[in-house]
């Protein structure tokens, strides 16, 4: 009989709970730095995702100023807004001044008590992005160029373009 106990398969209740323990030490060992890795992953995605979403700002405010009559294009330093004729010859508007803005055929203005870039074409003020902290607006040479600093509202970042506005 003692020989026959020798040569048995399988595990013995022993042999099972040490393999269960040393798993769960391993386990307890790695969930930590996962969940670390995890909440390292999430904030990183936020953060590039706020960086992306910030250079489309920039690109979208570039984008509606270039489909403007160059011929008709006027900055009024004042109020930070671009005035002009769009091609069908209706005068519109970009404003960057943070005010709320309810004129028609504005391109888009930016309104800082909410941080968000809105549409205003035909009364809807549609939302385009949110979380912006400020639009700045410097005119480097009068009537002719503007550099145009989009600044990110939760991060430290920010991006900056220059745009020619008349080809006189």
């Amino acid at each position: 009989m003692k020989g026959s106990h020798l040569n048995s398969k399988g595990f013995t209740l022993i042999e099972v709970i040490l393999a269960m323990l040393l798993f769960s030490i391993i386990a307890i060992t790695f969930i930590p730095i996962s969940v670390s890795h995890l909440s390292f992953y999430n904030k990183l995605d936020d953060t590039l995702f706020i960086q992306q979403n910030t250079k489309f700002v920039l690109n979208y405010i570039e984008k509606r100023i270039r489909e403007c009559d160059r011929q008709s294009t006027l900055y009024i330093s004042q109020d930070k807004t671009i005035e002009s004729k769009d091609f069908s010859g209706e005068e519109v508007w970009v404003d960057l001044s943070g005010k709320k803005r309810n004129n028609k055929n504005t391109l888009l203005y930016f309104y800082r008590s909410t941080g968000e870039l809105r549409v205003n074409k035909n009364g809807e003020h549609n939302v385009l992005y949110t979380q912006i902290k400020d639009i700045e607006v410097t005119e480097v040479v009068e009537g002719e160029l503007l550099q145009i600093k989009v600044i990110a509202d939760k991060i430290d970042y920010s991006v900056t373009t220059t745009i020619k506005l008349n080809y006189r």
